[in-house]
């Protein structure tokens, strides 16, 4: 039985991409992103479209415009190591589906195994601010229900009503139904310390999800 992963990840802080530079100013039309070699190196290559590119000010650093009329302009850019996009194809993993909203990355892919999964996302962590798992499809046969059950003690209080109070404001949500400081005022506690509490959170249950 194939026993590949369809993952989507929710990508914060990805500096090394100028699409998540971008989507903080503009809002991304369309985004495709392609591996492509040259004489000298195997690079990836992305390209996207704003509808407005006055909202920019200036030409963003390391996006080059190589198209433009009265409705909307085309940037080219190539992904450095500190790209999302660029470490995922080293795990064998091509990039499906990408977006970029409001800083953030929305990226898709096939992971072949749990394992290679796990990898995808610490080698992500390394370089982004936090990546969670938006979505989880197994290969298999789906007449059948598959039941996960969460250890809820492995959890602080703090932890799991920063995660299920989050979930119920939509801050998981694309596009975002709250924002950081909004589900931290909810919970009566500082933006910071959220994100600390949401990051340790996700990570226990992602861990838990991947050694089901």
């Amino acid at each position: 039985m194939v026993s590949g992963i369809h993952v989507q990840l929710a990508v914060s802080e990805a500096d090394g991409c100028p699409a998540a530079a971008i989507s903080e100013g503009a809002e991304i039309e369309s985004l495709t992103v392609d591996r492509h070699a040259t004489r000298t190196a195997t690079e990836v290559v992305g390209e996207l479209t704003v509808d407005d590119a006055d909202s920019l000010g200036t030409e963003p650093d390391g996006a080059t415009e190589v198209f433009a009329d009265d409705t909307k302009s085309v940037y080219r850019y190539s992904h450095d190591d500190e790209c999302p996009c660029q470490r995922l194809p080293n795990h064998g993993c091509p990039v499906r589906t990408l977006r970029a909203e409001s800083g953030r990355l929305l990226v898709s892919f096939i992971a072949p195994d749990r394992e290679t999964l796990r990898g995808v996302v610490a080698d992500l962590r390394s370089c982004c601010g936090s990546v969670s798992v938006n979505r989880l499809t197994q290969s298999g046969d789906t007449t059948e229900p598959s039941l996960l059950s969460v250890d809820r003690a492995a959890f602080t209080d703090r932890q799991y009503e920063a995660l299920e109070t989050a979930h119920e404001m939509g801050y998981f949500e694309s596009p975002k139904g709250a924002t950081a400081e909004e589900v931290a005022s909810k919970i009566g506690i500082a933006a910071p310390t959220f994100l600390e509490h949401l990051s340790v959170a996700q990570t226990k249950l992602l861990d838990q999800l991947l050694s089901a």
